[in-house]
């Protein structure tokens, strides 16, 4: 899920493997029963608190993984609406801009999405 506010996307700075202590855009799997969008507000609570999904989903696609395994992403815009804490999934939430996390450990994951979002691809 990609959250802006104030030209700013928050970042979730993973507290599990793989990628311990890499940031990352918030986001996890689909649980049975779920369809994309609950799923996405699930984990967005579950990893920064007051976040909402909004509107319709930006874009799906394919994502090798670094760790040998592929991912079909959807990724939806997200909206703040409470006070956005660290869940517990999560060792830190922050908002960053995107010249700023050019000089971040970020998730080949986060890259790619920020990628697909900067240049328009959503």
């Amino acid at each position: 899920m990609v959250v802006k506010s104030r030209g700013k996307i928050l970042l979730v700075k993973r507290n599990f493997r793989p990628e311990k202590g890499y940031w990352a855009v918030p986001g996890g799997h689909v649980e049975p029963g779920e369809t994309f969008r609950q799923a996405a507000q699930r984990e967005a609570v579950e990893e920064v608190g007051g976040v909402t999904i909004e509107g319709r989903q930006l874009m799906s696609f394919i994502h090798d993984a670094d760790i040998g395994h592929r991912h079909r992403a959807h990724i939806f815009m997200g909206k703040v609406t409470g006070k956005v804490v660290a869940g517990s999934d999560a060792a830190e939430a922050r908002w960053f801009s995107l010249n700023r996390m050019k000089r971040m450990d970020i998730t080949h994951y986060t890259k790619t999405i920020l990628n697909r979002v900067r240049g328009g691809k959503a």
